[in-house]
């Protein structure tokens, strides 16, 4: 069956989100928790609306994601140095490790979703996917 672009990306998505959900589970974070993570990581410390943009979450999506990274003590706010009436979140110490552990996850189940390609098929994939995101 063939189908237009829209559902093949839906049905891609969905794929490739609840194979990660599952392999996520056991370190008690969703995939909107390891994109918060991923941010912190590699952009350091951002306020809320910066996290929202980078991640593409919706403001009240990402302050309940925040709340519930720091209930598990893995992000911490803390007023901005340069507007005292912003909050920034940054990593903490287990932040940092449950990211590395989520990091490793990513991977595996990036491998296994990908096991059926050929290397070359998959740089094709990534660079097409990116290709149309920037357009």
């Amino acid at each position: 069956m063939e189908y237009t672009l829209g559902p093949l990306l839906r049905r891609a998505g969905r794929r490739a989100a609840d194979a990660f959900t599952a392999a996520l589970a056991p370190l008690e974070i969703e995939g909107r928790h390891f994109g918060v993570l991923l941010s912190l990581h590699r952009a350091g410390p951002q306020n809320q609306r910066e996290l929202s943009g980078r991640t593409g979450s919706d403001k009240s999506t990402m302050t309940r994601t925040i709340d519930e990274l720091a209930a598990r003590g893995l992000v911490v706010r803390r007023a901005s140095a340069s507007d005292r009436r912003v909050n920034v979140v940054e990593l903490t110490d287990a932040g940092r490790e449950r990211f590395a552990a989520a990091e490793r996850v990513a991977a595996e189940v990036n491998d296994e979703l990908m096991a059926h390609m050929t290397a070359d098929e998959r740089d094709a994939l990534r660079h097409h996917l990116r290709r149309f995101l920037d357009a």
